[in-house]
């Protein structure tokens, strides 16, 4: 295999191993599939290197590998829910809040009861709006990238996204 080859391998799971986990972690019911899927990913990342492909943009062929593993999961067994996942992280995020000053300290509280709502109704959006959410906004994924790792225009990821957006938010209102 070329050096080069193997290099831009690595450099890639160091940029992106994490974001990959974190990303997968929020789409799947538990902590060990996320951890499964994301090394599936690298090892296909692989395996199509040793094969002979090229890999030119690495965040968009990983996040298109990893999504396509999530589906497959996601076929194989419907009767997992992220309420455990969501239980887990409303309790990291309670143990993150500011004891600075009293301002902090109810600043950090509203930004947990925030992120608290936001997880209970995800879970209520359709897969494909879910996905384009945390993509975006807990991934940081522009709507360009997006649009490679779901094979659709950067427009209709954009309309997916707004959309995806006013139900979560229409979602989120009672708790208001």
């Amino acid at each position: 295999m070329v050096q080069s080859a193997k290099e831009s391998y690595l450099e890639a799971f160091d940029l992106y191993a994490d974001a990959l986990f974190r990303h997968a972690q929020l789409r799947l019911p538990s902590r060990a599939q996320a951890i499964d899927l994301t090394q599936d990913t690298f090892i296909k990342a692989w395996d199509y290197l040793r094969g002979g492909g090229t890999i030119h943009h690495w965040k968009s062929f990983l996040y298109r590998t990893l999504n396509n593993l999530i589906i497959d999961e996601y076929r194989r067994s419907k009767s997992d829910s992220l309420d455990a996942l969501l239980e887990a992280d409303l309790a990291d995020a309670t143990a993150r809040a500011s004891t600075g000053s009293r301002e902090e300290l109810e600043a950090g509280f509203d930004a947990a009861f925030a992120l608290e709502r936001v997880h209970a109704v995800l879970p209520q959006l359709p897969d494909t709006d879910r996905s384009v959410i945390v993509m975006r906004y807990l991934d940081g994924l522009s709507p360009h990238e997006i649009a490679d790792v779901i094979g659709i225009s950067e427009n209709a990821t954009s309309v997916r996204l707004h959309r995806a957006l006013g139900k979560l938010r229409k979602l989120c209102e009672p708790f208001a």
